[in-house]
């Protein structure tokens, strides 16, 4: 996550201990996503909302699941290891994220050709 990003979820984090005393005993109970009454969203309704968010601003459509993929080819992309992102995606091995995600590491196509021309 970036700095900006832990900046907001630690004031996200002050939000939900100010309502509830007791929020350092019971933090696994809470949410990230949470309405205004800090009572959990539901995926669907992220989804929901994702959908007309994207109608609204003319974004090509993306689920979030989407998103999630281009995270992690984001990552790759910018040479990030093969073992951080998995790490990150919560992959149990990195030769999953390898498995589905090896085209986004840079030069790997462009190393290919030029084994191939070598041949």
């Amino acid at each position: 996550m970036n700095k900006e990003l832990v900046t907001d979820l630690k004031q996200f984090e002050d939000w939900f201990r100010e309502a509830d005393e007791n929020f350092d005993k019971k933090r696994d109970q809470y949410y990230i996503v949470s309405n205004i009454s800090r009572e959990p969203v539901y995926p669907q309704s992220l989804a929901i909302w994702l959908k007309d968010f994207e109608e609204r601003n003319g974004i090509k459509r993306v689920s979030i699941h989407g998103l999630r993929h281009t995270y992690c080819s984001l990552l790759l992309s910018q040479n990030v290891p093969i073992q951080t992102v998995a790490k990150y995606m919560r992959h149990s091995d990195s030769t999953i994220t390898l498995k589905v995600y090896s085209h986004f590491i840079p030069d790997t196509q462009e190393q290919v050709l030029s084994v191939l021309d070598n041949i």
